[in-house]
């Protein structure tokens, strides 16, 4: 499959609002950040680099920008060539995968996608969705976009931005009928395709799942005040992050499926897909944060996680 027409740029649309549209002032932003000690993990050692994969939030940079930090700090000497970049699609659904030929434009220039791996990609999967509007609106993949530039907008990289829809109808059908989502054919014929076409590829790659994790209260259409069920997602929460550094895709969905993901963890489509893409090991939990936004009476959570080792 080839594209005659020129590729589109898509534009930082949220530069300006979730972050500076002045590249000085984003650099400014991003180093205070960076500089800051948010370098210790939960368990307060400090964090190591030569992370393969990570698990990065999508939140609004003005309130969960810290929570970035120690995750690309932890990526932030690799030799990668390529970003495989997963990402929950707030926007789009219909088709389960939806990546996209636009580069990515931010006040730090131009990020580009990766053609030779997507064009791979469309030959072994010719019915693989090329309706990439899903992109035009969604901040899940511009926001860890941003950061690949701050950490490795001296040298060349490609992107390869993909994003991934509601698991809804898996958890359904894991409460119907104790089926996991490894056994959709559609699922698991995109993993080993582009597991593949990563691999013949002979480029060096690293993982980014863009990811955050409970959406209550009143906002996310529960009748209830977040502030008064925090404690108790708390710990739910720390049980998907031991899935998450088990690398244990299935107790992580397992758990989620299980309360009929009545804590709407938005990250389950990249994290799951990424837990089962790769082999990836020594997962370390880097941070883990609440937000509570007292004029909705509404909270997300989010996190980020590290892997130090990985195979495809």
């Amino acid at each position: 499959m080839t594209f005659s027409h020129p590729p589109t740029i898509r534009p930082a649309k949220f530069a300006g609002s979730s972050y500076p549209a002045s590249a000085q002032k984003l650099s400014d932003l991003l180093n205070s950040v960076v500089d800051s000690p948010h370098h210790l993990t939960l368990s307060g050692e400090s964090v190591r680099k030569n992370a393969q994969a990570i698990i990065a939030p999508h939140i609004d940079f003005r309130v969960g920008l810290s929570a970035y930090a120690p995750a690309y700090f932890a990526l932030s000497d690799t030799d990668a060539d390529v970003f495989v970049v997963l990402a929950t699609s707030h926007y789009g659904w219909g088709d389960l995968f939806i990546p996209t030929f636009q580069h990515f434009s931010t006040p730090h220039g131009v990020a580009k996608t990766d053609h030779e791996l997507l064009h791979k990609l469309y030959e072994k999967l010719p019915h693989l969705t090329r309706d990439d509007s899903a992109h035009n609106e969604e901040h899940s993949i511009e926001f860890e976009v941003v950061f690949l530039q701050h950490f490795f907008g001296h040298r060349a990289f490609t992107v390869l931005p993909i994003l991934v829809t509601s698991f809804y109808p898996f958890i359904q059908t894991y409460r119907n009928h104790q089926t996991m989502p490894t056994e959709s054919a559609d699922f698991m014929r995109f993993c080993e395709t582009l597991r593949q076409v990563l691999e013949d590829s002979g480029k060096k790659v690293a993982f980014v799942a863009s990811a955050d994790m409970a959406h209550i209260g009143r906002k996310f259409d529960d009748p209830f005040d977040a502030a008064s069920i925090l404690p108790t997602v708390e710990e739910e929460d720390k049980h998907l992050l031991s899935a998450m550094e088990n690398s244990d895709a299935g107790a992580y969905f397992r758990r989620i499926a299980a309360v009929n993901d009545s804590y709407k963890i938005c990250g389950l489509p990249p994290v799951y897909t990424m837990l089962e893409l790769v082999s990836l090991t020594e997962g370390t939990s880097l941070s883990y944060e609440q937000w509570y936004e007292r004029p909705t009476k509404s909270a997300v959570t989010y996190s980020s996680l590290a892997y130090y080792g990985a195979r495809l």
